[in-house]
């Protein structure tokens, strides 16, 4: 299996592919849409702008949407700690807010319940683990 730096233009056309491939295991809520800054890429310009418009964090893919649910402002590092954890639990999201790493705009609450469903669900579990392994 070919592996792809993370965030990098390739691992976000490797991991929409890999979320095409199970579009029929929706793993979280529907129609929920999460814009993504992350600060400190070590390529690009130093800022990458994702969204999430499906639900499960492995639905990453380039831009943001307009009429975002939640926009979150977090670093590299978080982010790759957040994503590609395999077992980030709910108190590395709390941590992440409660020192800052991670910022964010939009209902709270409704960010919890996607975390939640997403580190709860095993078809969501199944897709980290895929994304794990194209991840360098």
């Amino acid at each position: 299996m070919t592996t792809h730096p993370f965030l990098s233009e390739s691992w976000i056309d490797a991991v929409t592919a890999l979320k095409e491939a199970h579009a029929e295991n929706r793993v979280a809520e529907a129609g929920f849409c999460v814009n993504a800054t992350i600060t400190g890429v070590p390529f690009g310009d130093g800022t990458l702008h994702i969204h999430s418009d499906t639900g499960p964090m492995v639905g990453w893919e380039p831009g943001h949407r307009d009429g975002a649910d939640l926009e979150m402002t977090l670093d590299y590092h978080t982010a790759r700690a957040l994503i590609l954890d395999p077992s980030p639990g709910f108190d590395a999201l709390s941590a992440a807010l409660a020192n800052g790493t991670l910022v964010v705009t939009g209902d709270r609450e409704r960010l919890e319940h996607w975390w939640r469903s997403r580190v709860s669900n095993p078809e969501a579990v199944a897709l980290e683990e895929a994304v794990r392994a194209l991840t360098t």
